[in-house]
């Protein structure tokens, strides 16, 4: 079997049916849906239940709530597909023939992991597609180590499961899964992937439909659980490696930058202004950045702190987002 379709499943009645539609409808057949509802109290497994029976293709999985990571890691214990792909039961792929064209990259060129960008899906009237800039970056590589910054700096190699067709013998091998009982599970699970893939291929189209401003989603709002656990990630993969390249801290800076122009309501927490305080050197790594988003942000916390860069940034997401 070619693939295996990871989807965790945790109340969203309203979106589950399209998510795996997206994937039934595809061109290509040869693959499997894991489909693993994760404790939802809603009427998310009823649907589940209805999708299966008329679907022989999915297996589904019914657990006690445990988390996204879970979830996931419960997925990939199940498949046997040749190449991983995780689908959030909130999302879906917008083309119809995005897994036949996965496999023909893999025909031509068997990389360790093909790389795609999302969309971001406000609403059918309102999606904002995004291509990656290739103007430093091969599409296709046998030299993942050799292109990791520049993957990283140019925006491509950050930290998602969702937009990565990952072949599953890596992550069997070496035993990746993703951490337990922590939000933002992708940073140190796709750190660790970063250590193993020895190619890589871009295919540079936003299929993958990232649902945004849905009540409930983990994505909604940032709160202290986030930037508790932004901070605990950094801590594991800086303790946790042995040895610590250019690009992992890139990488590190990268997501660091990222909460910055959310923090404004967590400052008076003085465990929160200590570890903002502690990993703050990390903002170095972005100084030179391509990245225009996070070179602003490096400049701003350079010359302002964390308050006052917080308020400004905040108003700047705003007037994007309003765009």
């Amino acid at each position: 079997m070619r693939f295996s379709v990871i989807v965790p499943a945790y109340n969203v009645q309203d979106y589950i049916v399209s998510c795996i539609d997206s994937i039934l409808k595809q061109s290509f057949r040869d693959y499997e849906i894991i489909l693993v509802n994760d404790g939802s109290t809603d009427a998310t497994f009823e649907h589940c239940q209805e999708l299966r029976k008329k679907n022989t293709c999915i297996k589904l999985v019914n657990k006690e709530n445990g988390g996204l990571s879970s979830a996931r890691n419960v997925g990939i214990n199940q498949a046997e597909g040749d190449y991983l792909l995780f689908l959030d039961g909130d999302d879906f792929w917008r083309d119809d023939d995005f897994l036949e064209n996965l496999n023909c990259i893999i025909e031509t060129n068997s990389p360790d992991t093909i790389i795609f960008p999302y969309s971001y899906y406000y609403g059918k009237d309102r999606i904002k597609e995004y291509e990656f800039d290739l103007s430093e970056v091969s599409s296709s590589s046998n030299k993942f180590s050799d292109d990791l910054y520049l993957l990283i700096d140019n925006g491509i190699w950050y930290p998602s499961a969702c937009n990565k067709c990952i072949r599953k013998d890596i992550v069997a091998i070496n035993n990746i899964s993703f951490p337990l009982n922590m939000t933002s599970e992708d940073v140190k699970w796709c750190f660790e992937l970063s250590q193993h893939i020895a190619s890589y291929y871009i295919y540079n189209k936003g299929v993958y439909m990232y649902r945004q401003n849905r009540e409930g989603s983990i994505s909604y709002k940032l709160k202290m659980k986030n930037l508790e656990d932004l901070f605990l990630n950094i801590e594991n993969v800086l303790s946790g490696s042995k040895k610590i390249r250019d690009a992992d801290y890139l990488y590190l800076s990268h997501y660091y930058l990222e909460v910055i122009p959310y923090v404004m309501p967590f400052l008076k927490n003085p465990n929160i202004k200590r570890m903002l305080s502690k990993y703050k050197w990390l903002s170095k790594y972005s100084k030179n950045t391509r990245n225009i988003k996070k070179r602003i942000i490096c400049f701003c916390l350079t010359y302002m702190g964390f308050r006052l860069s917080s308020l400004l940034l905040s108003i700047l997401v705003k007037l994007y987002k309003s765009t």
